[in-house]
């Protein structure tokens, strides 16, 4: 999939724990495209608000995954344990 990005992107980092924590905790305005890396060891799982291990898309350590989100979405992530550092560039 190749990224739309027209204006500027917006780098962040997140901390993700075992409860479902928003990535990146606000969005950029006038997103269209984001980019997620799993930066840390630990499997993360991304969905919505009710994201769970049994429920997510598992993104191992490693991993990055694009996304065309505007800013209305919000996507979620969760670990089974521990925390997982996953960096996000969001798209304009």
């Amino acid at each position: 999939m190749a990224l739309r990005i027209a204006g500027r992107i917006v780098q962040s980092s997140t901390t993700v724990t075992n409860t479902a924590t928003s990535i990146p905790s606000t969005a950029v305005v006038g997103r269209n495209t984001m980019l997620i890396l799993n930066n840390g060891s630990n499997t993360v799982y991304l969905g919505a608000s009710n994201v769970t291990t049994a429920n997510g898309y598992p993104l191992s350590a490693g991993e990055e995954k694009a996304f065309d989100l505007d800013d209305a979405v919000v996507l979620y992530g969760v670990t089974g344990s521990d925390t997982s550092d996953v960096r996000s560039l969001e798209g304009v």
